[in-house]
């Protein structure tokens, strides 16, 4: 992993192509006026080139790896192109991933040890402990995707051009000290240069958003520990509890979602809405399994999920897609809480799949959806359930389904007969951590690695893997393979030649 010579090329290099589907960076937020300088970028053009490309890291590969095998999304197509079909099949090989992994590492973290850097050197730890924020969050979905990944010697550029891998749980545990430094720095009594109106993250006055970039650390902290359920839950219950009664502030409202919000404007839209385009359409739709796990309780969302299929259903009907479907195009489409508003008005999608205006497309202001107040409610009724953390699960379950529905547009009546219905946990409590996972599941339609994540720690939701006859293993995948530009320059590169090998937390049968 050449990061070095990697990094010096542009500062945003994270907004490049990320397969064919995205255009060039350049514009997007107007954050660089000199790509090919770096380390001279001010900390105002740094930090907001960091959270769009982390808004694009949540949008994309990873974002559809993830969604694609834990059936929240299909590949089915009648395209030549079967790109998201072969990663719904778990053929995702190690070419695949090279463009996320140089993202990841050649220029998002690049970047980020570069803000901090000149954070440190200027005096302004309030810019040093937000990129240490973003740096634990990048890292834990690295680590929940691969494991073992370079992480100590992962951004030294005095010629170090391959790093070691570290262990996965010791980066773990030092993403937990990561984040206290980075709440430390935050809380400083002063810093020459703040973070205001620079992110495209939390936006807004400094003294506006410091309270939700606190509240976002304490809530990935809680990710991070529940994350060793079943590895070690005795450690998970000791540090929840120890956070929980610390009096640490976590997130409030959807107003503290962690997330980006990207533009109309061509090259700035969310990927969802790219990749309706050229060789990518109708090539991404919901999954079945979704579709009907939510089919079944009549699940308000739908409409902001899914496009109704046929159009003229009345009531109206949704239908998804599966890779052991024949090649078909007649299922409903992803609608505007993953491809932003539409630009003329109503999608209407025919018996036959066809939309009946092919210039009807969405805008893709959309959001990338990072971790959110919804999620931290089923964080929290998990704890409550299983680990003796404080507070009422079910008040919590209730409290992240009503977050999740607001957070899609649902009507107020609408979320308290839905609730009505399905708000009581019942049964043991390997059915009531059911119920929770799965409206947990619901609620992260289009969060990044994490439904797969709650899978590979508990079961559920409780998905099917794909028959050996059409699937590249007969196992549901645990991780992701490294990629070829790593295994070809760094010779510190694990062997790995299935998606089967698991996470270091990943201690489930």
């Amino acid at each position: 992993m050449r990061i070095m010579k990697l990094n010096k090329t542009i500062i945003c290099t994270g907004l490049v192509l990320i397969g064919s589907l995205f255009h060039s960076c350049k514009k997007f937020y107007d954050v660089n006026d000199d790509p090919n300088n770096v380390k001279d970028a001010p900390l105002a053009q740094l930090l907001p080139s960091i959270t769009v490309n982390i808004g694009y890291i949540g949008a994309s590969d990873l974002y559809r790896y993830s969604g694609l095998i834990m059936q929240q999304f299909s590949g089915q197509t009648t395209n030549t192109s079967q790109t998201f079909k072969e990663y719904e099949r778990y053929n995702i090989n190690n070419s695949d991933v090279n463009n996320q992994w140089n993202s990841i590492f050649a220029v998002v973290l690049a970047d980020i040890a570069k803000l901090i850097e000149k954070a440190e050197a200027t005096g302004s730890p309030h810019y040093a402990g937000v990129g240490k924020l973003m740096k634990a969050y990048i890292y834990q979905i690295t680590v929940d995707a691969w494991g073992k990944v370079p992480y100590s010697e992962a951004t030294k550029f005095a010629g170090n051009f391959y790093p070691k891998y570290d262990d996965d749980e010791a980066i773990y545990k030092d993403l937990i000290k990561l984040i206290d430094a980075g709440i430390a720095d935050i809380n400083a009594a002063n810093s020459v240069f703040e973070p205001d109106q620079t992110s495209t993250i939390f936006i807004g006055k400094w003294t506006d958003v410091k309270p939700r970039w606190i509240r976002f650390a304490n809530t990935l902290k809680l990710r991070l520990y529940l994350h060793y359920s079943q590895k070690d839950p005795s450690f998970a219950s000791t540090q929840i509890t120890t956070l929980i009664n610390s009096g640490a502030i976590f997130m409030d409202s959807n107003a503290d979602n962690f997330q980006m919000r990207f533009s109309t404007e061509s090259g700035r839209q969310n990927p969802n809405a790219s990749i309706e385009g050229g060789q990518f359409k109708n090539s991404f739709f919901p999954n079945r399994y979704i579709v009907n796990l939510m089919n079944g309780k009549a699940d308000p969302r739908r409409p902001s999920y899914f496009v109704p299929f046929p159009y003229n259903s009345n009531p109206a009907t949704y239908k998804g897609a599966s890779v052991l479907d024949n090649a078909s195009v007649a299922y409903s489409r992803l609608n505007t809480y993953l491809k932003g508003d539409t630009k003329f008005g109503t999608i209407v999608v025919n018996p036959d799949g066809t939309i009946t205006d092919g210039s009807i497309t969405w805008q893709g202001n959309s959001y990338a959806k990072l971790l959110t107040y919804a999620e931290y409610n089923f964080i929290r009724a998990e704890a409550a359930l299983n680990l003796g953390a404080a507070g009422d699960a079910q008040s919590f379950f209730q409290a992240g389904i009503r977050a999740s529905m607001s957070d899609a547009g649902v009507l107020s009546a609408d979320i308290d007969a839905y609730i009505t219905a399905n708000g009581t946990l019942n049964g043991t409590n390997a059915q009531k951590l059911e119920q929770i996972i799965n409206e947990k599941y619901v609620a992260n339609f289009g969060v990044v690695m994490e439904p797969w994540t709650d899978w590979r720690r508990t079961g559920y939701p409780a998905i099917t893997p794909l028959p050996i006859s059409v699937a590249v293993y007969d196992k549901i995948p645990r991780s992701i393979i490294y990629p070829l530009s790593e295994r070809n320059s760094n010779p510190n590169t694990p062997a790995r030649t299935d998606l089967l090998q698991r996470v270091f937390w990943d201690t489930r049968p």
